[in-house]
């Protein structure tokens, strides 16, 4: 005989597609991992480095290729600070803090002051005027008229990426979808607990 599905005392059982994605615990920890990769900002930055290279991501290809003019936006002394840069300042603590409109607004003040000083100070090293006569033993005069344009460029690109990612984190939007994610498996693991989850209970959610 076929099961009654519409019996209480035999509850649904979920198909063998489904239990890998919703299992009788509640929410995977595949599902929950799912979340804090999608929060990880190694993948934003490593597009980042690939447009400062230059690169497009072809579809028809599937891989990473050179823009049709075959040159970077910046040489690899610029690219590698700028990456180095900002990979110290965002992380997976950037997206999960909290924080409001005057300390995104501090944050990004210091982003952009310490970006402008690092151009300025490191113009003729990043190719954003023409080398001097001691560029080949290290010397850098920065003198010239710099490549404002491409500069200001770079900068908007960089800018944009840190405060994208900085604003996920405003007054803790992502902190609360992953701790609301835990907490609904929480409960589910527990049903004879209160409305409110541990991982709830513990951060006051």
């Amino acid at each position: 005989m076929f099961p009654q599905k519409n019996n209480p005392s035999q509850p649904d059982q979920p198909s063998q597609g489904e239990s890998e994605y919703l299992p009788q615990g509640g929410i995977s920890e595949f599902s929950i991992s799912n979340i804090v990769d999608r929060l990880d900002p190694a993948v934003i930055i490593d597009k980042l480095d690939h447009a400062l290279k230059g690169e497009y991501f072809n579809k028809e290809v599937n891989r990473w290729v050179m823009n049709p003019s075959k040159k970077p936006w910046v040489n690899d002394a610029c690219r590698g600070a700028l990456i180095s840069y900002v990979t110290g300042v965002l992380n997976n603590n950037s997206t999960m803090s909290i924080i409001n409109e005057k300390e995104l607004s501090n944050l990004m003040d210091s982003v952009i002051e310490s970006l402008i000083r690092m151009f300025i100070t490191r113009l003729e090293e990043f190719g954003f005027v023409p080398p001097g006569p001691g560029y080949t033993k290290g010397e850098y005069m920065n003198i010239g008229q710099p490549d404002s344009a491409r500069m200001t460029m770079v900068m908007n690109m960089v800018l944009g990426v840190i405060y994208l990612t900085y604003s996920r984190a405003k007054n803790g939007m992502e902190s609360r979808k992953l701790f609301g994610a835990l907490s609904m498996n929480d409960t589910m693991n527990y049903p004879h607990h209160e409305e409110r989850g541990g991982v709830r209970r513990l951060f006051g959610l």
